[in-house]
């Protein structure tokens, strides 16, 4: 049998693994009541000051059930522009285009991330129950991972002040990406820093023209709502992993800190893939704010992790980060004994210390 033809038994396997995990909420694939509410209304008052009001976006989504209910708008205003044509159309045809649309998403970053094979970028895709999570829950992450995979194929072609332009889109989930600033500064890419600082200027602008000027304090707002982030075990990063411990928030910040640290020394020891894969990591696992659907970024850097370094530590390691298994307790009777953010850790501490050995290029 052909290589490929074992690859693609391995993407349907794992496909076939993930539906049978999360079968229970598989429903929600086509029913539409799920997180798109957000996105949906973000896109109906684009351009209105009432983009963060809360009884705004109640009413409009109000509209779409029998029982109303609130999701905030979690995005920055410029996002809600590039929702805003879904407006055009009822919300269960906007649904299904915008879950097209992620679908595309997907095969696109099969080609388009830098990789040494695209079947195996396929597999790791296929494998990702937070991948499959986000279309259970009419998320949007796979949006931002196609823009993250422009952007790295644009970096490892020498092209960096246009890959920084492109990562600044990354703004859509910012909360996942606070740790790029670390590769920037640890391995002096002032190319993709400047790249990156004029796309996000542009996104800033556009933002104000969408929201008017008022617009950060009323943001400011929603993310403070409870809601907006919980405090649960479940969720794919530090507060998560110290949630059920008194004073989560000290815990946190210390947790923190020694992220960071093992981010800047690897981006500074390690080949290029092996110092993106670090940030990607680190960037989840201090963001905060995540749910599960978040933890496909965990692709990316498991991908870069495989293909950048020949040590076995680093391949179990990235084994380890697409296997479903690792993210199921965070659906399932959360548990920080269990908890995926270990995982995270550990790669991340393992990138540190055999980060100077020999690696292997990433395909452009």
């Amino acid at each position: 049998m052909p290589k490929s033809s074992w690859f693609v038994v391995a993407c349907l396997l794992g496909v076939a693994f993930n539906c049978l995990l999360l079968y229970p909420a598989l429903h929600f694939v086509t029913g539409g009541d799920n997180d798109f509410m957000n996105l949906y209304a973000g896109g109906v008052l684009a351009g209105s000051p009432d983009l963060y009001n809360m009884e705004a976006v109640r009413r409009v989504q109000s509209t779409f059930w029998e029982h109303p209910r609130y999701l905030p708008f979690t995005r920055l205003p410029f996002y809600a522009a590039l929702l805003s044509p879904l407006r055009l159309l009822k919300y269960g045809n906007a649904y299904r285009l915008f879950q097209l649309l992620s679908l595309a998403t997907v095969i696109a970053i099969v080609f388009i991330f830098p990789a040494r094979n695209r079947w195996f970028t396929a597999a790791a895709c296929c494998w990702s129950l937070p991948l499959l999570n986000g279309f259970v829950m009419g998320q949007d992450v796979a949006i931002v991972v196609f823009v993250l995979a422009i952007a790295l194929a644009l970096l490892f072609r020498g092209k960096d002040f246009a890959a920084g332009c492109v990562l600044s889109l990354c703004l859509i989930k910012f909360n996942l990406f606070m740790a790029l600033p670390i590769l920037i500064l640890a391995r002096r890419m002032w190319r993709l820093g400047r790249g990156a600082v004029a796309g996000s200027a542009i996104l800033l602008a556009a933002s104000f023209v969408v929201a008017g000027w008022h617009w950060p304090a009323t943001y400011w707002t929603v993310l403070r709502f409870p809601a907006t982030t919980a405090l649960f075990a479940g969720l794919p990063n530090l507060r998560g992993l110290f949630a059920l411990l008194p004073g989560v928030n000290y815990w946190q910040a210390a947790a923190t800190l020694i992220a960071a640290v093992l981010a800047w020394i690897a981006a500074r020891r390690g080949s290029l893939p092996l110092a993106l894969s670090a940030v990607l990591l680190c960037g989840l696992l201090v963001s905060h704010h995540a749910f599960c659907a978040d933890a496909f970024v965990v692709v990316p850097a498991a991908i870069l992790l495989w293909d950048g370094s020949v040590h076995p530590a680093h391949k179990t390691l990235a084994l380890l980060l697409l296997c479903p298994l690792i993210y199921l307790p965070l659906l399932v009777m959360p548990n920080p004994v269990l908890h995926p953010a270990i995982v995270f850790l550990a790669a991340l501490a393992a990138i540190c210390v055999w980060g100077k050995l020999p690696s292997k290029p990433v395909a452009e």
